[in-house]
């Protein structure tokens, strides 16, 4: 019996969810986009493998997103699972819009316990789509640097968007309301939420607070041209259709869905604070100066103009856009640096781990991942006012793939140690593959220093940042030696996160 009420207790949540059972959160929101749930549910259903019960459950808190979780275990990885998922069966489909909805989905701002608390980054889970591993959630607009961070997240969407045979204006979508007032004890803040209205009620009630426009965002689409051939497009929020259509009729390719092999791998720059809300680190090198890239300024702009002015995009990924915001810059998932140079090269190696993934899971590829390395090095290059070309070419990538395999036979655990060791070494993760060591990580500069001197303010995100380093000797290392597995390495480098 006692059995049987608990089934009955989860299904009469999982059936209430939509009329707000008392649970200690924001008050709800998650139907407040409607229309890109029905999307994302319609996709998912194709082919649901982790039997995601509802692609509502990802926007909800830990305690209601359990109930419709299927077989993901991470709460904080629910959102990404299902966007993941329905990205995965629209493209198998040819569904450009389908592709989108699950893009924007991606996101859309989760439900968290109070006005102003941000929610917490997917770190268990990677996408198996670069699309959607390039996206994360909107926070709640009146957390800390909400506005910087929800921008960069709006223009890297758009991103995706253009890349996917998209509207690319369609990101302002994803967009949340004004911000609350922290401390009110009603949680009321500005949302709404409406299963029934199909337009979805932030665009009925017109409470969406756009996060960039229209000029910034065609600014950080430029040069991106999409993978599909035509595309037929559906206003989600309005149901009009709008069709265009390119030189070639054929639908959307559909190669096989991505498979992670992560060749390189970089910092996770945002930690998670106590209280479980993001905690973006600030990272700085000390060897690179705070110039912007090929500028000549020393000062970003802090109207949020995409600062990332590097074009190369194979197989149409480019970096994340970097906005002026936070302590200083911010890219990605949100991640905050005081220096744009690191920013700059987070944004890049964004690109690059993405392009490696893309090039090792298509058996007939048109690029390497040595392709994606050179390309790596141009990015880079535009970060201190070098070659914006992007011109990646196979028959360029030979030294840089050669150097890159030969730092990684020669990493030990006496020749990482690059940074002053003078303080206790803080990393206490032992694991060496290949005789690789994660760098130590010391008390210093702002806060904690680690590898080729990169500060943070974070002990968490320094100590990610020193397992990601190795990691990336040691992915190297498997590649070109074969005496282990890519997979051995991401074990041990969830052993060592796990330190």
């Amino acid at each position: 019996m006692q059995r049987l009420s608990a089934l009955v207790l989860a299904l009469l949540s999982a059936s209430q969810l939509a009329h707000a059972l008392p649970l200690r959160r924001e008050v709800p929101q998650e139907h407040s986009h409607q229309p890109f749930l029905t999307s994302v549910q319609t996709s998912l259903q194709l082919n649901n493998p982790d039997g995601i019960t509802d692609s509502v459950f990802g926007l909800l808190g830990d305690a209601a997103a359990a109930a419709g979780a299927g077989k993901i275990t991470d709460m904080d990885c629910l959102q990404q699972a299902t966007a993941d998922q329905a990205f995965t069966n629209a493209k198998a489909a040819g569904d450009v819009q389908g592709q989108v909805d699950a893009l924007i989905y991606r996101a859309l701002e989760r439900n968290t316990g109070a006005i102003g608390l941000a929610s917490a980054a997917c770190t268990s889970l990677t996408a198996v789509n670069p699309e959607i591993a390039a996206i994360a959630q909107h926070q709640d607009p009146a957390s800390s640097n909400a506005a910087a961070v929800n921008k960069a997240i709006v223009l890297t969407l758009a991103q995706q968007i253009a890349a996917v045979g998209g509207n690319p204006l369609d990101a302002i979508k994803s967009g949340t309301f004004a911000p609350g007032t922290i401390g009110d004890p009603t949680a009321a803040g500005n949302t709404c939420d409406d299963a029934n209205d199909a337009n979805g009620c932030i665009f009925t009630q017109n409470l969406l607070v756009p996060d960039a426009s229209d000029d910034e965002i065609d600014a950080a689409v430029a040069g991106i041209s999409s993978s599909s051939g035509n595309s037929t497009t559906t206003d989600s929020s309005t149901g009009s259709t709008d069709t265009s259509s390119t030189d070639s009729d054929s639908d959307t390719a559909t190669c096989p869905p991505p498979s992670t092999v992560t060749v390189t791998v970089t910092s996770t720059a945002a930690a998670e604070t106590a209280t479980g809300s993001s905690s973006a680190a600030a990272a700085t090198s000390t060897a690179i100066s705070t110039a912007s890239a090929g500028t000549g300024s020393s000062t970003a702009s802090s109207n949020g103009t995409n600062l990332q002015t590097f074009t190369g995009a194979l197989g149409g990924i480019l970096p994340p856009a970097v906005v002026a915001g936070g302590e200083g810059f911010i890219t990605d998932n949100g991640s905050q640096f005081v220096n744009l140079a690191a920013a700059l090269g987070r944004s890049c190696d964004v690109q690059h781990n993405q392009c490696a993934d893309q090039a090792n899971s298509q058996n007939q590829s048109p690029f390497s991942v040595g392709d994606c390395d050179t390309q790596d090095t141009e990015c880079k290059a535009a970060g201190t006012g070098g070659s914006t070309t992007g011109t990646s070419a196979a028959s360029s990538s030979t030294a840089s793939t050669t150097t890159t395999q030969a730092a990684a036979v020669g990493a030990t655990s006496g020749s990482i140690s690059t940074v002053a060791t003078s303080g206790t070494n803080l990393q206490t993760f032992t694991g060496a593959l290949g005789g690789i060591l994660p760098p130590p990580v010391v008390a210093g500069g702002e806060g904690f220093i680690t590898d080729n001197g990169s500060q943070f303010v974070n002990l968490a995100a320094a100590l990610g940042r020193s397992c990601d380093m190795q990691h990336n000797q040691c992915a190297d290392l498997a590649n070109s030696q074969h005496q282990f597995s890519v997979s051995d390495c991401d074990q041990q480098d969830t052993e060592c996160k796990a330190a």
